[in-house]
């Protein structure tokens, strides 16, 4: 299965503790490739091997970004653990992203 067919659907068999990520972004204009280096940085520092990014190109598949309801992009869609969380624009705001994550308690 094409990574731009699994795009619409959640995976059944999420392992507990694992993030599923789908970033959507337009080509690779300055705030796409700023919100993927975010991301890379953030789970890299934060989820340590507990993640899988998937990264979506509107200009190459609009059908995914509308079976997301992403209208806006970039997008950050967790789509597990649930419940599910949309974050939208190039993810500098770091500790606003964890929280939106659920990776910073919110007392902090």
């Amino acid at each position: 299965m094409s990574r731009a067919s699994k795009a619409g659907r959640v995976r059944a068999k999420a392992k507990p503790g694992h993030y599923l990520l789908r970033l959507f972004v337009v080509g690779d204009g300055p705030n796409s490739k700023l919100a993927a280096f975010n991301l890379r940085n953030l789970c890299r520092e934060h989820l340590d091997g507990r993640c899988t990014i998937e990264t979506i190109d509107v200009e190459k598949n609009f059908a995914a970004a509308l079976e997301n309801n992403i209208l806006i992009t970039p997008a950050l869609v967790l789509i597990t653990p649930l419940p599910k969380v949309v974050i939208l624009g190039n993810l500098s705001d770091r500790p606003k992203v964890l929280l939106a994550l659920r990776l910073l308690d919110g007392a902090s």
